[in-house]
Order: structure tokens, then C-alpha cells, then sequence
């Protein structure tokens, strides 16, 4: 298949209050213009999504479970209105197929004011996503096939700024295409945002899954893992750990469409190439910019790819798991766990674990659930919104287009 550049699509600041009717307002025309855009193409498309965070502003060297909460709902949001609009425009979200869309979402430090606009910051060597200041996702030098921005003076001063703080040789790669803005309903803050109390910082953070077709309900999941690392300064030269169990093949022969399930190999190659997609912002000319080591111990959790990300000192470890604990009750540095909805349980088994080795518990977090729903929309199709974050459906799918072929 033809392969193409990714995409890029500049939003505007977000609405306040963030709600899905204020989100689905502001964003679903924009959205919907960039899905309408790639689906005919002869290939499938990325497209990153990059949102500015003015409330994260000042806030990031904090604790990240004070921030964990308010990001990952954003993240959430963002992520349920693509599928949304993919499902309504009957748009697969898989890789691997001609027209679809395989979106990606970055947030980015950005505040619209005289100063910000006036300065640049040198960009900081430490700093990984899925939370970077512009400065230093620009100077990434990513090049795209599309640069969507959006009708309106926030929306195409998004774009001035980024614009300026790459233009330099060679010249930024990417046909501009502006598209139309949706409605704003900006209302002031009634009270002061209150604080998490939790001051708890996490080097070494844990998730788990199958992660077969990455879909969004694990970018969500992988995304909010990646937040919790706490960031890291020129005077703490320590490398943090993002820990990835995914299940071994062996526990899943008995999947439905288990002929369909990628290896164990392709859904770690999987969740490292989404994970370097938003995590990882180097310059174009820094070589050796991540450096991979596998290993096959005859021991549990043994068989391991870790991928280090030299230039902001992180390592993302994928460990084969074969039960449904994984690292957590083996390696005892590890601090946090994320977890969805479907496997809090399982959170609550890992900290049993762990208090009967004499260990600390795992501080838990928990994602929200993608949700189709919107108020007074009564076109959403929410089956075909449940098939986008649904790796058996995408396995079904495939079965049903393989049976099709054959006929």
C-alpha cells in the first residue's frame, strides 16, 4: 500500500467549561473537515491532533497526579469525538486499510498572549510528550502531508506561531488547508480550580493489556501512563520507566477471531510506535535518539523489549506477561498503575499481591470510559462508535472483509 505522510491538525484553545456539548461545539466541524479530507485518499492517514493547554500553563513540574485527572479527561474527550465522527462518516481507524484514519492526540503548553508570542524559549532536552511546549514541538521538524488549521483568529494565530518557530531550511513540508471553526462558548471560571492533594511524583508507572489493533481506547490508556512520568531536570539525571505489560500469545488461542490477532511481537512494535509518536520530540539532525535491548530470561515476565528515549531519559519496557499480574508483583520499584474501567478489579488483586509480599501498594488511576454520547444528537451511531474502540470488532471486521474476498 501507498504510504503517506502523517497529517496535521492545529485546534484552538479549548472551551471553557470543557463538557461534551461544549467540545463537540468547538471542535466536531474542524474534525470532520480533516476526516472528509483523508478519507478518499488511496492510502491510510495519521493524523495528530494537537491541542493547546493554556490551564496546564506553569502546572507541569507539579506532582502529575495533580494534573493526571483533568488530562486524561481531556485526552478522553478529544479521542470519543474522533471516533464519533469517524463512525458517522463510516471511516475505519485502522492502519492498514485505504481511507482511514488512524489518529493521534498531542497537547501542547501554548498560551495566546503578548509575551509567549514575542519570546522563544529554548527548548528543553529532558522534555518527552504526550505534553510538550511548542517550542520543542516545532523544533521536531515533523513533516506532514496536510497542516489543517482553523478559520478564526485563535486558530490561525496557532498556526503563525507554530509556522514562525519553524521556518528556517529547509522549509516546513505540509499543504496548509484552513478549515471552518465551530462555536466557542467561553464562560468565566466560577471559583478558584481546587488542587489534588495528592503530592506523590512517579518514575516508574505501570499499564497493562492485550493491545491488539490499537484503537483509542488504548492511545487513552498508553497516553495517560505517559503523563504520569514525572518530568525530569538537568540536576536529576535518572532514568524514568514506563512499564507495558502485554498478554503473551499462549493466554490468548481462545480470543474470539484469535486468527486475527496480531503476534506479540506486532503489538509491542505496536505500542512503541504509537508511544515514540507522542512522547518523543528531538531534533531532526540528533542521531541515535533511541536505543533498543530485548531480552528472553528463563524467569517470569522474562521476555522484555525495552526502548530507551536517550534524549529525555525515559525507557518504555514491554514485558510478555503470561497471568494477570505481570511486573507489578515482580518488580517492586514500580509505584503506579493505570488501569480502565474493565480492569479496576484487577488493580485491587495487584495491591492484595503486593501487601502479602510486605510491599507498598500501587497507587491506581483510572481512565474514563469513551462515550458516544452526545446531548441532543440524535445521528451518532453508537454501535459503529463501539466498533472503533473494540479490538474484537476490528478482528470480526477483518474476518467478515477476508470471507467477502473470497466469494
Amino acid at each position: 500500500m501507498i504510504k503517506t505522510l502523517p497529517s496535521l491538525l492545529l485546534l484552538p484553545p479549548p472551551p471553557l467549561p470543557i463538557t461534551p456539548t461544549s467540545f463537540s461545539a468547538a471542535y466536531r466541524p474542524s474534525i470532520t473537515a480533516a476526516i472528509l479530507a483523508l478519507k478518499d485518499l488511496e492510502s491510510s492517514s495519521q493524523l495528530f491532533v494537537v491541542l493547546p493547554s493554556p490551564s496546564l500553563h506553569g502546572r507541569l513540574d507539579l506532582p502529575r497526579s495533580q494534573i493526571y485527572g483533568e488530562v486524561q479527561s481531556v485526552v478522553g474527550s478529544l479521542y470519543s469525538l474522533i471516533c464519533l465522527v469517524c463512525a458517522n462518516l463510516g471511516v475505519e481507524v485502522d492502519t492498514d486499510t485505504p481511507g482511514s484514519v488512524d489518529a493521534r492526540v498531542i497537547l501542547v503548553d501554548y498560551e495566546v498572549s503578548e509575551r509567549s508570542l514575542a519570546n522563544s524559549s529554548v527548548p528543553d532536552p529532558f522534555v518527552a510528550g504526550p505534553i510538550v511546549d511548542l517550542d520543542t514541538f516545532s523544533t521536531a521538524r515533523r513533516e506532514w502531508s496536510f497542516i489543517f488549521s482553523v478559520d478564526g483568529e485563535q486558530g490561525q494565530e496557532f498556526l503563525r506561531r507554530y509556522s514562525n518557530l519553524t521556518d528556517s531550511k529547509p522549509p516546513l513540508r505540509g499543504q496548509p488547508r484552513v478549515l471552518p471553526g465551530g462555536v466557542h462558548m467561553i464562560q468565566p471560571p466560577t471559583g478558584v480550580p481546587s488542587l489534588s492533594t495528592n503530592i506523590a511524583c512517579h518514575s516508574v508507572v505501570a499499564v497493562g493489556g492485550t493491545f491488539d489493533h490499537i484503537h483509542a481506547g488504548h492511545k487513552l490508556l498508553l497516553t495517560a501512563t505517559a503523563v504520569l512520568l514525572q518530568p525530569t531536570s538537568q540536576g536529576l539525571l535518572n532514568y524514568r520507566r514506563l512499564i507495558v505489560g502485554i498478554t503473551g500469545d499462549e493466554l490468548l488461542k481462545n480470543k474470539k477471531y484469535a486468527e486475527y490477532l496480531n503476534s506479540w511481537k506486532q503489538r509491542q512494535e505496536d505500542v512503541v510506535d504509537f508511544l515514540l509518536s507522542v512522547m518523543l520530540f528531538t531534533h531532526p539532525g540528533f542521531h541515535g535518539a533511541t536505543e533498543t535491548t530485548s531480552y528472553n530470561e528463563d524467569k517470569p515476565n522474562g521476555r522484555a523489549i525495552h526502548t530507551k528515549l536517550i534524549s529525555s531519559l525515559i525507557t518504555i519496557e514491554c514485558v510478555e506477561i503470561q497471568d494477570p499480574f505481570g511486573p507489578t508483583i515482580t518488580d517492586e520499584s514500580i509505584t503506579a498503575l493505570v488501569v480502565s474501567g474493565e480492569t479496576r478489579s484487577g488493580g485491587k488483586a495487584v495491591n492484595d499481591k503486593r501487601v502479602e509480599k510486605g510491599w507498598n501498594r500501587l497507587e491506581v488511576f483510572e481512565v474514563d470510559v469513551l462515550d458516544a454520547v452526545e446531548p441532543g444528537d440524535v445521528s451518532a451511531n453508537t454501535a459503529d462508535f463501539a466498533s472503533k474502540i473494540s479490538s474484537t470488532a476490528i478482528r470480526r471486521r477483518k474476518a467478515e472483509n477476508a470471507r467477502t474476498s473470497s466469494l
